[in-house]
């Protein structure tokens, strides 16, 4: 049987590729939504930071062609436990549309409700 450690890295790095499922996708903004935490903040590149305060210009920032790629990876990506309710996954991606290729490092907060559910609290790329 795997440790807590171990079931809470699965659980982040699960939670994580959903992310960057939802990230990369035509319309990302209802996975994210179910995804995060209602207080969530979002630090993408060159832009300001992104919170749920008004759902419509959320929608309206992550909208195509935002992040849409036709493929991603993770590279050296790590798991932080900070605590039983709380990790960090932090990694550098590749992503790719066309020809074009975006690389970054990104870090995302996962915390964990009372009702078992991880959800994104922060999540932050730089381009690399």
């Amino acid at each position: 049987m795997p440790s807590m450690h171990e079931r809470i890295r699965e659980d982040l790095l699960n939670k994580e590729r959903a992310l960057w499922t939802a990230l990369t996708s035509a319309d990302p903004a209802p996975a994210i939504f179910k995804l995060s935490n209602p207080e969530a903040n979002f630090m993408f590149p060159r832009r300001e930071i992104l919170t749920f305060e008004d759902e419509e210009e959320f929608k309206r920032m992550v909208r195509p062609p935002f992040h849409r790629f036709d493929a991603y990876q993770f590279e050296q990506v790590r798991v932080i436990i900070v605590d039983l309710m709380a990790g960090v996954v932090t990694c550098k991606v590749r992503a790719v549309r066309g020809k074009k290729e975006y690389i970054a490092s990104s870090s995302t907060t996962w915390s964990q409700g009372s009702d078992g559910e991880w959800t994104l609290a922060a999540h932050q790329e730089t381009l690399l």
